[in-house]
């Protein structure tokens, strides 16, 4: 009977993480790898801020949507997928963003820690702003925007997509916005354990080569109607 490994899986946050936790794309992926590496995947769903507490602890084995900044002691794999970061304006708004400086300009909205993951410009240009938010629930990110409560908001391109609050005070739905500035930064799966991590990587490569990994990911784009 294979070992079974605990993995702690964040909140429900679409396309990435469904209810439940042990499907959208990015949980899919971890726990097919995790299978492909020999393991039962037991996945306990619950805060960030808690499942690394929880990992740190050794009360779970393995923790997804992390990047090494998150703690010094823990073993991170190769990027199991990148999120894709973007400044987000209704394309009828007339804003153009060439620069991280033009978003001083304007009202911002964006997700909890953004100022402090995005470096220095960032910082300075939306310290600026005039209006400048950050809010935990990506829904109220996007009513802000469709509702022009805010000029701009920064969240990922495909959470943005796959919200199914995306509507307007009008009841239109999935209105035509622009994308600037903001690069794809990856996400990695931690683990307390480095022959863990290293068993990881391999099923991961592995999982690649199978072409299970596009498998995956293009299910979730199908469902989600997300761009490649």
């Amino acid at each position: 009977m294979p070992n079974v490994l605990r993995l702690a899986v964040g909140l429900t946050k679409l396309p990435y993480v469904e209810e439940g936790g042990r499907s959208g794309l990015e949980a899919a992926l971890a726990i097919a790898t995790l299978t492909q590496a020999g393991y039962q995947v037991k996945v306990v769903q619950l805060p960030q801020a808690r499942g690394l507490a929880m990992l740190k602890e050794g009360q779970v084995d393995a923790m997804i949507t992390l990047t090494p900044a998150a703690s010094d002691a823990l073993f991170y794999s190769q990027p199991l997928l990148y999120y894709r970061n973007r400044a987000i304006a209704l394309h009828n708004s007339g804003i153009v963003l060439t620069q991280l400086s033009d978003l001083s300009r304007y009202s911002v909205a964006s997700f909890q820690n953004a100022r402090l993951l995005f470096g220095a410009d960032f910082a300075n240009a939306v310290a600026r702003s005039p209006n400048y938010s950050e809010h935990a629930d990506q829904d109220t990110l996007n009513r802000l925007l469709l509702n022009r409560r805010v000029d701009v908001i920064i969240s990922d391109e495909f959470i943005f997509r796959a919200n199914p609050t995306q509507t307007d005070l009008s009841g239109q739905r999935h209105a035509k916005v622009s994308y600037a500035l903001l690069g794809s930064s990856p996400r990695h799966v931690g683990f307390a354990n480095v022959y863990l991590r290293q068993q990881f990587d391999n099923a991961l490569l592995q999982l690649k080569t199978s072409g299970e990994y596009e498998r995956i990911t293009q299910q979730y784009r199908q469902r989600y109607q997300l761009p490649n």
